[in-house]
């Protein structure tokens, strides 16, 4: 039996332990679920090392000594392009573009002919500036008809001779920079009746008809192109006046005012007129040949051309002249231009008229240069001085080689001259002599001497007054058409001035000076020497070694593809 009074154990209440192992248990869970995040990211990081471990040793050196992967090159550097059916695609569409490109700037070409570069010398595949500056001028609708096939035009097979593709080309030109003017093509073989409508004009295939409302030009073959031999060696140069006819030509279908220029051919006139008509006509004036004698001067003449006449004048010519010189009932200005030459001359009654007027011509004598800067091959023919009185209204225009071959002498009278101002309007230099008829030597006296002088008198029509001129020029080659014709020389410049200004037109017209342009002229100049080099150093050295190394270098990249 046990002791009942031995002590007992304590005894201990569930429900009072379990808040406090409930407590240490949670924290203990808090603690677990932190740890085990860690411990997975362990795990993994170890798993990972040791399957990299495990590759490595699997692939050991191989996997070090494998190739690396190359890039793709692009499409243009694969040799697909280059090399392939690409590449002759390629070829094709480049050249069919080329092909392309060159038949559109053809078509261009034809349809608006201004935007073809001109590459000759001569500029003869364009318009010159003053020709074009007339063409943008018209401003009244102007028909051009050329009597010629277009295509024949184009072949330069004209009938009529000379560069009608050239015709051609610059009226084209003309019809594209102004609307107002239009171009057509008549062939005269297939349209016969076309020529019925100009019946006085004889038309001949190659001939140019300008036409206006107001009045027509035509221009024939040889106001397009002339030609010149030389004496010497007997070879003929050819060249173009087309520029210069066609502006000329329209300035005179569309001038308000055309001026008469007369020339009197009754008394074995020793002047050349062709070149001063050309001049003329360039200057809108309409040019007439009549005979004094028999003729009366014809209606609207403002200037009367006596180009050195070889016999004298009657008295009732002379009549006719001052008649028409202070005629109050013409409201206009009016000169007569009198040219003689060193040599001739001795025409009593036209110097005695010419004297009333305060002018006469030293026949006798002949002006020599003894400066050699100032003349052509010799002193006979030598460069004048242009006087600045009176203003001719030529503006700044610069006269500086002035030629004026066989010149005499003119004197001028000032005094005593009822009503008449007297002007030097050309002289020549102060290193100028004179030198008689028969004569071997000049006198050693040195002086300038006029060459072209003027005397100026009034007439009154109602309330407005006119000049009445009257020119006389010692020098008639100074009107020839083979200076008048060269832009090497000023004359044809000044004698459109001097013309425009006897006849009051100064301000009515665009100046046309016409110059030549010659015909074939070769683009290029080169010496014997070097034609040679040329031929030995580029073509038989250069250019072949050219192409040897373009060869060499291009087998060396092909090799390296």
């Amino acid at each position: 039996m046990k002791n009942m009074n031995t002590e007992k154990e304590p005894h201990t209440n569930p429900d009072d332990a379990a808040p406090q192992e409930r407590a240490a248990g949670a924290e203990e869970e808090k603690a677990a679920s932190e740890a085990k995040p860690e411990e997975a990211k362990t795990e993994a990081e170890g798993t990972d090392a040791a399957s990299a471990s495990a590759a490595e040793k699997e692939d050991g050196p191989a996997a070090e000594l494998a190739p690396k992967k190359k890039k793709k090159p692009s499409f243009f550097r694969s040799e697909k392009f280059k090399h392939g059916s690409t590449a002759t695609v390629f070829t094709a569409g480049f050249i069919a573009v080329v092909i392309l490109l060159n038949v559109i700037v053809g078509i261009l070409g034809e349809r608006f002919p201004s935007v073809n570069l001109d590459m000759t010398k001569s500029g003869s595949n364009s318009l010159s500036a003053d020709a074009l500056k007339i063409v943008q001028g018209v401003k009244t609708p102007v028909d051009i008809t050329i009597c010629a096939s277009k295509q024949d035009c184009q072949s330069s097979m004209v009938t009529g001779g000379g560069d009608y593709a050239e015709v051609s080309r610059l009226f084209e030109e003309a019809a594209e920079r102004n609307s107002k003017i239009t171009l057509s093509y008549e062939d005269l073989d297939k349209d016969p009746t076309f020529a019925q409508q100009y019946k006085s004009d004889n038309l001949t295939a190659g001939d140019v008809i300008v036409h206006t409302g107001k009045r027509y030009r035509v221009l024939t073959s040889t106001d397009l192109f002339t030609s010149q031999t030389d004496s010497n060696t007997y070879a003929t140069t050819y060249y173009s006046n087309v520029d210069a006819s066609l502006a000329s030509a329209l300035n005179y279908v569309t001038s308000a005012v055309v001026p008469v220029a007369a020339f009197d051919t009754g008394h074995s006139e020793k002047m050349d007129p062709a070149g001063y008509k050309k001049i003329l006509s360039g200057a809108s004036f309409e040019t007439k040949d009549f005979n004094l004698l028999t003729d009366q001067i014809p209606d609207g003449t403002r200037l009367l051309v006596l180009g050195c006449p070889a016999s004298d004048y009657t008295d009732a010519e002379l009549e006719k002249i001052e008649k028409y010189l202070t005629d109050a009932s013409k409201a206009y200005d009016r000169t007569v231009l009198v040219s003689y030459s060193a040599g001739e001359g001795n025409l009593s009654k036209l110097d005695a008229y010419l004297a009333e007027w305060g002018l006469s011509a030293e026949g006798d004598r002949a002006i020599v240069e003894s400066d050699g800067s100032k003349y052509v091959s010799n002193g006979l023919n030598f460069f004048a001085e242009v006087q600045s009185t009176p203003d001719l209204g030529g503006g700044s225009a610069s006269y500086q080689y002035l030629l004026t071959p066989s010149a005499c002498p003119v004197s001028i009278k000032s005094e005593g001259l009822s009503g008449k101002t007297t002007y030097a309007l050309v002289k020549s230099s102060e290193t100028a002599a004179l030198i008689k008829t028969g004569e071997n030597a000049p006198s050693s006296d040195k002086a300038a001497q006029t060459v072209v002088a003027l005397s100026q008198s009034s007439v009154k029509n109602g309330d407005t007054t006119y000049h009445a001129n009257m020119i006389l020029s010692g020098s008639a080659m100074l009107f020839s058409s083979q200076i008048t014709g060269t832009s090497a020389f000023s004359n044809g410049a000044y004698l459109t001035t001097l013309s425009k200004y006897a006849a009051g037109t100064s301000q009515t017209a665009t100046d046309v000076v016409t110059t030549q342009r010659q015909l074939y002229a070769p683009d290029i100049t080169i010496s014997e020497n070097g034609i040679r080099w040329l031929g030995f150093g580029v073509f038989t050295i250069l250019f072949p070694l050219a192409v040897a190394v373009a060869g060499i270098v291009v087998y060396r990249r092909r090799r390296t593809l």
